[in-house]
């Protein structure tokens, strides 16, 4: 009886110890925000309405990694000029400027052709697992289902680049 008693406390041990131990996917999620840290990257996650897709009633509602990099280089003048804009991968008919399968929810017609053409180069750059992007005066937000690993994530750094710089 002693026996059935300590193996039935040392299993239950073993399970406690399992259940608290982090899933691979986990494991794997730590790693790309550690590193999103490192490239100035602030990651949260960000309840989101997506623009009505061809044939759809109702907008849908997601909630979703945002990887954000604050800009911290805009003077007052350019903050308060900004024309800021929100762009999902979906069918829509708000999708002038934009590649197949990306539509506008804020900010159509709003940017140059320069600037559209800018967006569309770094979309056609990035990983498909990035869902929408956003501009505003105080951060420019990837959003991305964090699929791949930190590599995915440099991808979309080096992608971004041109857009900071150009400050779209």
């Amino acid at each position: 009886m002693e026996w059935v008693i300590s193996i039935a406390v040392i299993l239950s041990l073993i399970g406690s110890i399992m259940w608290v131990r982090p899933s691979p996917r986990e494991h794997m999620l730590s790693k790309i925000r550690l590193h999103a840290r490192k490239l100035g990257f602030s990651v949260q996650i960000a309840h989101l309405e997506t623009p009505r897709g061809k044939g759809q009633m109702e907008p849908e509602k997601i909630r979703v990694p945002a990887y954000r990099i604050l800009r911290s280089d805009l003077s007052r003048d350019e903050r308060d000029q900004w024309k800021t804009w929100q762009i999902f991968k979906t069918e829509n008919v708000s999708n002038q400027g934009l590649p197949a399968g990306w539509s506008w929810k804020r900010g159509e017609y709003q940017l140059s052709d320069i600037a559209c053409e800018q967006i569309a180069t770094l979309i056609q750059s990035l990983p498909v697992e990035v869902i929408a992007l956003e501009s505003t005066p105080v951060h420019f937000s990837v959003y991305w289902r964090e699929a791949g690993g930190p590599e995915q994530l440099d991808a979309i750094h080096a992608a971004l680049q041109p857009i900071l710089a150009a400050r779209i």
